[in-house]
């Protein structure tokens, strides 16, 4: 019984802790509006649905679920009569902390209008705007503090933590800047943001202040080599409260079987974000589906304290309508 209490005590003081911090993914270039706004439109089809999926677990007990669902398209990309357009999309980000304990979910528009810059319409520039609604539950009955036990070991009484707010809410909104130079062997991202979107504040108190804006940098590569093979390349930096976070890797794609007129890729790569994690993935491509997998080998302070934490994300997206058959097919699609 005082390990259960331990673990709870444990699993409320990580609550507070987390209920500031931003939502992870480990592999956020399959989630192209979870990078920015300014990304919806973009690819080589018409339409997309991409979702990602993560599971965490510490001391061989669940900590976090967070699955992202994004869909966006082109709109009135076919008249003939102009190429610049407009993107629009929307994305839903659910994130479960501790079996059910902690519930927060963000719901998300965006649109971006993209400026081409040459005749090709190879380059061009993006701006993006959002807006996200975030609610938070906290399921009480799930709570557990020492004074609810008595000396036999059971349970007693009611949580009677008051301070926790009934209904935290948040609206908010978030903007974008992303250049794009798509050709036939090239594709190349580099991206500001502006999120201000974050987790409701959960407790009623006078030190809640508000979240500040999360200012992102990234950027996305690949280029074809030795004409069937391709390399990726991705980067991105996160700061919030002077508290940063650095993500860097690289994947190199084989070609499963070459038939004209069709995309079929393997992907092996590996990613470290700066002092938590090396992160293995691998990806596969099927025409207009790209499914993906990673693993996270943890190198943060609860490995340090002995702790053990894994973590395991799994992709899919599919794309949709007319594709632009002279575009390089990516794994950023």
């Amino acid at each position: 019984m005082k390990f259960k209490v331990y673990i709870s005590s444990l699993f409320l003081l990580v609550l507070f802790k987390v209920n500031a911090q931003e939502i992870v993914l480990s592999q956020p270039f399959a989630a192209a509006q979870f990078l920015t706004p300014a990304s919806v439109g973009n690819g080589v089809f018409d339409q997309r649905i991409q979702s990602n999926f993560r599971s965490q677990s510490i001391a061989g007990l669940n900590f976090a679920k967070t699955l992202v669902v994004g869909w966006d398209r082109k709109y009135n990309r076919k008249a003939e009569d102009r190429s610049n357009y407009l993107g629009i999309g929307g994305q839903i980000i659910s994130e479960q902390l501790m079996n059910g304990l902690l519930n927060t979910n963000f719901i998300t528009i965006n649109s971006a209008y993209h400026l081409f810059l040459d005749g090709d319409e190879y380059s061009n520039v993006a701006i993006g705007l959002g807006v996200t609604y975030a609610q938070s539950t906290l399921d009480r009955s799930k709570l557990r503090f020492g004074d609810m036990f008595d000396p036999s070991g059971n349970l007693s009484g009611n949580p009677s933590a008051e301070i926790f707010l009934s209904n935290p809410s948040r609206l908010s909104a978030n903007t974008g800047l992303l250049f794009t130079r798509h050709s036939t062997n090239t594709f190349l991202q580099l991206s500001a943001n502006g999120f201000f979107f974050a987790k409701p504040d959960m407790t009623n108190s006078p030190y809640n202040e508000a979240p500040g804006m999360r200012s992102t940098l990234f950027m996305n590569l690949e280029k074809y080599f030795n004409e069937n093979y391709t390399y990726l390349i991705h980067g991105a930096f996160s700061s919030r409260n002077k508290i940063n976070s650095y993500v860097a890797g690289a994947s190199i794609s084989l070609p499963i079987k070459y038939e004209f007129d069709h995309d079929r890729r393997l992907y092996i790569g590996c990613f470290y974000r700066f002092k938590d994690a090396i992160i293995p993935s691998i990806n596969i491509m099927m025409d207009d589906y790209i499914f993906g997998i990673s693993y996270d080998i943890y190198s943060n302070d609860f490995t340090a304290a002995g702790i053990r934490s894994n973590s395991f994300e799994m992709t899919l997206s599919k794309s949709f309508g007319k594709r632009k058959k002279e575009l390089m097919r990516t794994l950023f699609d």
